[in-house]
């Protein structure tokens, strides 16, 4: 069995006493110096009326030797990290040697003042005042206390004794000396209490650090184990989410299974918002959200977030207006556009799923006091003001209101986050039975100037040639399902190959008219290796064909490796991609 470490070992009260004391007495190093200089003239003026200059210059020859040794073994005295044993022996030794070497300086010159005669009373006097100051800074350790502080007190009551053993004065500077020493242990004992104290601060304080680094860590591995697992869902559900569109294609003349197929893509729209806005509520409380604020073309904006919402609002039978007021012609709301359509569509979702009747209204006013404010005014049944209060705390819901419906409590919490991350506000007001109005209120900088809406005309649709032969290369046998399904329903032939070697053996075997790849993200392509191997693999699938130029797409699911793709001759198209898209794609 291995000898523990002794860092590892909780330190002792008394270990921790001795270690604070040390300490307490190297800090009063400066002080002692003080009290020193100050004494050392009186010493002089009592010594000189008995001794001769030699004497006094042997004395103070003798002090300087005294506190060279104090400053040589000064940097040794300095206290470890760790509390150790082993330490503390050595620090302790080492500060006795120095105290002692004091209390032994003052009693040889106390003694030197026997035979004196008349001046003995006063220099022993002197001497009694310095054993006083021995005794002060010996307090902090008991053990000092206890033994240099009798040695430095017994040569001037031992002079005094010797030299007028009768006289009132030597008893008045014996009961001195010995009160002084009670103080000593009383202010040593106060001491102790407080070396106690200051070490549970210091150890809360540490243990409160490392709960804080043990939090923060936490708190990552949460965030990159929910980022993963919603990466993971979201993929799947997307996954679902294509197949359930293809199959609505196919079912467009059977209502009841399209219904079934309807209610199940709410659903994992449901699922993919539910995500969305856990991981962004966790991202802003966290703080490492990043925004992008510029000015917003917030007109447009509150249009196409309107937009969105008119096949929700006519399904219930209300009424979506907007109310949109000409602004200045210079100034524009700063913001981050995505965030701020973020939060205008959870208030105007939460307008519209929760009234029953009458009418939703987003209304936008004119800016005032550097502020420009958007309104989302419903007819709902309206909440009491504890409600609205809870209406805005994170997995809150408010259960008069929100019965059947389904949600995680978040959307408004998040939204007011978002709109304070980015200098704004969101607020609201609501009557019961009347309705609720809740408004985001964002930075207006009058001098800024709001990006204006370039509107393109829409290229023509080029038809793709009827009947073109397509290789499918796809490694995910749902994703070659739904390519496949739309590459028949464009009226394409589709052969489909999983691996890149069989893709140039089914191509050999006959012509084709493009590729199209899908075999998710692909290796790193700033590697020259990987570079030259997918080149590779490109000249021989070229090379089965006779025509001079093959159409080459890839799917890409997040975009990346476009560029070198594109210089070797592949067309990169963004996942996921409309029939519209993919029939332009292989009409080029």
């Amino acid at each position: 069995m291995s000898e523990p470490n002794p860092a590892d070992i909780a330190p002792t009260h008394e270990q921790i006493v001795l270690d604070y004391g040390l300490k307490a007495q190297v800090r009063l190093l400066p002080y002692a110096l003080a009290f020193f200089a100050i004494g050392l003239p009186v010493y002089i003026w009592g010594a000189h009326y008995f001794m001769s200059a030699l004497q006094i210059a042997v004395n103070l020859a003798l002090f300087a030797c005294v506190w060279a040794a104090f400053f040589f073994l000064k940097p040794s005295l300095k206290a470890d990290s760790q509390i150790t044993r082993q330490s503390l022996n050595v620090r302790l030794r080492r500060q006795w040697l120095c105290g002692g070497l004091w209390a032994l300086s003052l009693l040889v010159a106390s003694l030197n003042s026997i035979g004196a005669g008349a001046a003995a009373q006063v220099f022993a006097t002197i001497c009694a005042g310095a054993a006083v100051g021995v005794i002060f800074f010996s307090a902090p350790v008991l053990l000092f206390l206890l033994t240099l502080a009798p040695l430095a007190m017994a040569g001037p009551i031992l002079a005094l004794n010797l030299t007028h053993p009768e006289g009132q004065w030597t008893g008045l500077v014996t009961g001195g000396l010995a009160m002084a020493l009670a103080l000593g242990l009383i202010m040593n004992r106060h001491l102790q209490e407080h070396y106690r104290l200051a070490f549970e601060q210091l150890r809360t304080a540490q243990e409160r650090e490392t709960a804080l680094t043990a939090r923060d860590a936490l708190t990552r591995d949460q965030m990159a184990l929910m980022q993963t697992l919603s990466r993971e869902v979201a993929t799947g559900l997307r996954s679902v989410e294509q197949t359930l569109i293809q199959g609505l294609s196919h079912l467009s003349r059977a209502p009841a299974p399209r219904h079934y197929v309807d209610s199940a893509r709410s659903e994992i729209e449901h699922l993919l918002g539910l995500i969305t806005t856990t991981l962004d509520d966790d991202e802003a409380r966290s703080g490492h959200m990043t925004l992008d604020l510029r000015p917003l073309d917030i007109e447009g904006l509150i249009r196409h977030v309107a937009a969105g919402f008119h096949d929700m609002a006519a399904t219930k039978g209300l009424d979506l207006t907007l109310t949109l007021p000409a602004l200045p012609e210079t100034g524009a709301a700063i913001g981050d556009g995505p965030r701020v359509e973020q939060i205008l569509s959870h208030l105007l979702a939460n307008a519209i799923q929760y009234t029953p009747k009458g009418k939703v209204e987003v209304k936008l006013l004119p800016p005032a006091e550097g502020r420009l404010r958007v309104e989302v005014v419903d007819s709902g049944p309206g909440l009491e003001a504890d409600e609205l209060t809870r209406a805005f705390l994170p997995h809150e819901r408010v259960t008069r209101t929100s019965a059947g419906y389904s949600g995680a409590g978040l959307g408004l919490h998040l939204s007011k986050r978002l709109a304070e991350l980015m200098q704004g506000d969101v607020g609201a007001q609501s009557t019961p039975d009347v309705g609720s109005k809740f408004w985001i209120d964002l930075p207006f900088d009058a001098a800024a100037r709001a990006p204006r809406p370039v509107i393109e005309p829409e290229a023509p649709v080029q038809e793709a040639a009827p009947g073109l032969k397509v290789m499918l290369v796809s490694n995910d046998s749902l994703r070659s399902v739904q390519l496949r399904d739309t590459l028949e329903g464009l009226g394409h032939r589709c052969l489909t190959a999983t691996t890149r070697h069989r893709a140039v053996s089914l191509a050999a075997k006959g012509e084709i008219d493009a590729v199209l790849i899908a075999t998710g993200a692909f290796e790193d392509l700033d590697n020259d290796a990987n570079r030259q191997k997918v080149a590779e693999w490109l000249e021989r699938l070229r090379s089965t064909q006779e025509q001079e130029k093959l159409n080459i797409l890839a799917l890409l699911p997040d975009g990346q490796q476009a560029e070198p793709l594109s210089e070797l001759g592949v067309r990169p198209l963004l996942m996921p991609q409309s029939e519209d898209a993919l029939r332009r794609a292989l009409s080029v």
